[in-house]
């Protein structure tokens, strides 16, 4: 079977590394180089902790964190386990994360529920942000009514990840093409038959052709494009990601000392706020940057036809104005400044959870509408596609991540 796989982030070359290995020819298209869009402009999270999720959400989440144990253990690729922390602004939220910890803890993850007052073991101070802090939108946390704590949760480099999977890939016989662009994918009586690629070389654009059996849209928030190239419409929608990379005085960045994790499980954690801020310690790259923290925005509710055009990168005046108080929040980053900032943006679905499998049209397969997990559940997705190719994927699979089931 000729396949190809459009996409060259995270889930496109776990999906490549994963297929790689089998007798498909596989060929990987990628219009700019691995890792560099959607990938690189996340926070880099290989996450444990999640909100009110299913035993078979966290079963998902298992598979991809078994596959990413072994890559860490066996590649030279650098993780560091900082853990995940999400904050309860009000009491009600407080309830969600205190059930959240129960199911997580029931399914082997090391996750608990802490009180406001157990707060201040990471660095976060219970009484929320001093007077001074006045956000545009009005979002301004008086108190923190406790959070839920996992450990395990892994700091990395998404772009090497990427880059990692790509060269297992390679490695396995897939043919890996960057700066190609995808511009049509042919059918044939309802099936997939090819896909249109281009190339610029030198200001002179060439187009040829590749014959696929099989083509899988792993193109990240150009998703709904290249489904609309065959015709297949799913739910999927936009949201937008702000990120911005601050860094602190030294004087400031003693008190907060973010790369003790591995020996101190009480180090600050990624921080999640339940206004949908973020602060995620360390550099934008991963590394562990005593100095310096990424804030970002982690959007993914689902607004029927939200579908933006993906040009706009300038980041939004409230939300660069906002950032350093952000950081405040996390102790030792009084102070800092903007050094670095971007937008990613997600591509999310109604109920939170990826749409993978064959669509109604043959051959045509989605892996798409990671709400934002794209890197925390890469190699899961990568296993269910091999299994949509095969026509193996399971029924509690298509009920539940299947295109169908919208």
């Amino acid at each position: 079977m000729k396949i190809v796989i459009v996409g060259g982030g995270s889930i496109g070359t776990a999906t490549a590394a994963r297929l790689g290995p089998t007798d498909h020819e596989v060929t990987l298209v990628e219009r700019g180089e691995i890792g560099t869009e959607t990938t690189a402009a996340s926070a880099g999270m290989v996450m444990r902790a999640a909100v009110e999720p299913t035993p078979f959400d966290v079963g998902l989440r298992n598979r991809a964190w078994e596959a990413y144990q072994r890559l860490f253990e066996e590649s030279d690729l650098e993780a560091e386990r900082i853990g995940t922390l999400y904050l309860a602004e009000t009491p009600a939220y407080a309830e969600r994360l205190e059930r959240s910890a129960a199911t997580l803890a029931e399914h082997g993850v090391d996750a608990a529920f802490r009180t406001s007052d157990e707060l201040t073991e990471y660095g976060i101070d219970p009484t929320g942000f001093d007077g001074s802090t006045d956000f545009d939108d009005g979002q301004v946390p008086d108190e923190f009514a406790g959070g839920l704590h996992t450990t395990a949760d892994l700091r990395c480099n998404p772009a090497a990840v990427a880059s990692w999977f790509a060269a297992c890939a390679r490695d396995a016989g897939v043919d890996v093409r960057t700066g190609v662009e995808v511009t049509d994918i042919r059918t044939r009586d309802g099936s997939v038959s090819g896909v249109d690629i281009s190339t610029d070389t030198n200001t002179v654009t060439n187009t040829t052709h590749l014959d696929a059996d099989t083509v899988i849209n792993a193109a990240g928030p150009w998703a709904p494009q290249l489904n609309n190239t065959v015709g297949v419409s799913l739910p999927l929608a936009h949201t937008v990601g702000p990120m911005a990379e601050l860094e602190c005085p030294s004087s400031a960045s003693q008190d907060a000392d973010t790369t003790r994790s591995n020996s101190n499980p009480k180090a600050t954690p990624f921080t999640i706020l339940e206004s949908k801020r973020y602060v995620r310690p360390g550099a934008a790259d991963g590394s562990p940057a005593p100095r310096r923290a990424v804030v970002g925005e982690f959007n993914t509710g689902y607004a029927e036809e939200s579908v933006l055009e993906l040009d706009e990168r300038d980041l939004p005046d409230s939300f660069r104005s906002d950032a350093p108080d952000v950081a405040s929040l996390v102790s030792g980053f009084d102070d800092a400044t903007i050094t670095e900032e971007w937008v990613g943006y997600r591509t999310v679905t109604p109920d939170g959870r990826p749409i993978v499998g064959e669509t109604k049209v043959s051959g045509f397969v989605v892996a798409c509408g990671l709400t934002g997990l794209g890197i925390t559940l890469a190699p899961a997705v990568a296993d269910l596609v091999a299994d949509a190719v095969a026509g193996e994927l399971d029924r509690e699979h298509l009920e539940r991540v299947g295109p169908e089931r919208f």
